[in-house]
């Protein structure tokens, strides 16, 4: 940016430890007025550390922030607020039951005499804010009822009601499909137009290339590189991002998976959202399931991972033995192993210790006559932390204060931890930097290659291709296409999820 530019919020010297682990060391940063800002870095780099101390949510040890001028030491959400900043998780932290103008004003709504809330005013201004915005949403409808894309715009326009000068992006496009992020980038564009500074986080290198002026690299706590937007490439950020460089391509696995199968649907259809579905998986097979927004794909992990039991018809068998969970429970008792998109509302345990969290579904291995032995869940957990590169190594630790990716791998090893034979993973390296992506990805592999069989949904096109034997592209609940990975692009694949053909393309 340019010197002259005024700055819309500085950080000089800030620094903050985690039971001795050091999370920030003496970071310095700036944003300028109508500039988008990327900050990138591995899990457990500092951003989201870094983005609570922005925002108020949690103190700095040492340093200053200064914000239109004005120095703080710590800023608490309220001060962060008054300040003009904001921030907008990728599941926004707004309330559900509330209508839409309600989330907007809420704190501020326009008022009658005996301070009764004005319906009807607050409706009209927030739908004059929308418009000023380019965002169509209902004012009066539930926020509940509407997707995750126009939850963050919501939360976005508040931000915009309240004159806020920063906002604060943590991963904003994790759950977005295409045209939603890319909708989401023009709004970046207009806001920061407008002169609002903005902090774009995310692990998805492409678009922090493509939205961001300048791009700040965390590594290990440290500011490592303020690079140019415009003049930085990809691989340059990861080998900043890593340390060291990385393969362009992953290797693609050279064993195949074994001919006979291990999963068999037949005619499968759930309340859930199944049409009808015949599958057969081998053992040690890898199978991405993708599609557009409510296709199927999760509808029948869910179905094969026993959490929707919901009016299932057809057969299903697993290894040769008739399968019809009723429970999760069940399903871990077959060696179906589930591991959900969503991590904390139905994977982890946040107030438990990475230790509990891996011997959440196999605790009978780690008791006698009842009792929990301890001492082997901590050296359990602590092998699995090494093996599957978990920072910190500190199995007492409460998974909540682990970094997305590392809480990710938690859930992996717990997975691992139970021997499954069918791993059922939803989004396997959301949220995720390059190389745990990579990690992650190795450990799927090698758990194939020892014959376990892996199923997993994602909307990451690269991912699927890398990662998968077969690619199954589902459609209003049905597999409508069978794909190799051999030879395919990006681009094709996603030509195969939006259109209506039915040919496939091995």
């Amino acid at each position: 940016m340019q010197s002259e530019t005024p700055l819309a919020i500085q950080v000089q010297g800030v620094t903050k430890s985690f039971l001795g682990q050091r999370a920030l060391d003496d970071i310095h940063f700036e944003v300028a007025r109508g500039e988008v800002h990327g900050l990138v870095g591995k899990n457990g780099a500092g951003k989201s550390t870094f983005m609570k101390i922005l925002s108020g949510a949690q103190p700095p040890d040492s340093g200053d922030i200064i914000v239109g001028g004005q120095a703080f030491k710590a800023l608490n959400p309220a001060e962060g607020r008054a300040a003009g900043i904001a921030i907008v998780y990728q599941n926004p932290e707004l309330h559900l039951d509330l209508s839409v103008a309600a989330n907007i004003f809420l704190g501020a709504e326009p008022r009658m005499a005996l301070g009764i809330i004005d319906e009807k005013a607050m409706a009209r201004q927030a739908s004059e804010l929308l418009a000023r915005l380019g965002l169509n949403l209902p004012v009066g409808r539930r926020l509940g009822d509407l997707d995750i894309a126009d939850r963050q715009q919501v939360a976005i326009a508040k931000a915009v009601r309240e004159k806020a000068h920063v906002l604060l992006l943590d991963e904003p496009t994790a759950a977005l499909n295409k045209a939603q992020a890319e909708f989401l980038f023009n709004l970046i564009r207009d806001l920061a137009r407008q002169g609002m500074a903005i902090v774009y986080v995310s692990h998805h290198l492409d678009e922090v290339l493509a939205i961001s002026d300048r791009i700040t690299v965390l590594r290990n706590g440290r500011k490592v590189a303020l690079v140019d937007g415009k003049g930085a490439d990809k691989e340059g950020l990861i080998a900043m991002i890593v340390g060291r460089t990385l393969d362009a391509v992953e290797p693609r696995r050279l064993d195949k998976p074994r001919a006979e199968a291990f999963l068999v649907m037949d005619g499968v259809s759930s309340e859930g959202g199944l049409d009808r579905v015949s599958l057969e998986v081998a053992k040690g097979e890898i199978v991405g399931l993708t599609g557009l927004i409510g296709g199927g794909a999760n509808a029948l992990a869910a179905v094969i991972g026993g959490l929707d039991h919901r009016h299932v018809s057809g057969a299903m068998t697993l290894g040769g033995r008739p399968y019809a969970p009723r429970a999760v429970r069940e399903a871990i008792a077959r060696g179906v192993l589930f591991i959900p998109e969503d991590m904390r509302g139905r994977g982890l345990v946040m107030s438990l210790s990475i230790a509990k969290n891996i011997s959440l579904a196999a605790l009978r291995s780690l008791s006698k006559l009842g009792w929990l032995k301890l001492a082997k869940e901590t050296g359990v957990a602590t092998a699995m932390s090494e093996q599957l590169d978990l920072n910190p190594r500190a199995p007492s630790r409460e998974v909540r204060f682990l970094s997305g990716g590392n809480q990710r791998k938690a859930l992996l090893g717990r997975a691992i931890f139970a021997d499954g034979q069918l791993f059922v993973l939803e989004e396997p390296t959301q949220g995720v930097d390059v190389e745990s992506q990579r990690q992650i990805h190795d450990h799927l592999r090698h758990l194939a290659a020892k014959g376990a069989t892996i199923v997993f949904v994602s909307t990451d096109l690269e991912e699927l291709i890398a990662l998968a034997d077969r690619i199954l592209v589902l459609r209003g609940g049905r597999i409508e296409q069978s794909l190799s990975p051999e030879g395919l692009d990006p681009q094709q694949l996603l030509a195969a999820i939006q259109t209506q053909s039915t040919r496939s393309l091995n």
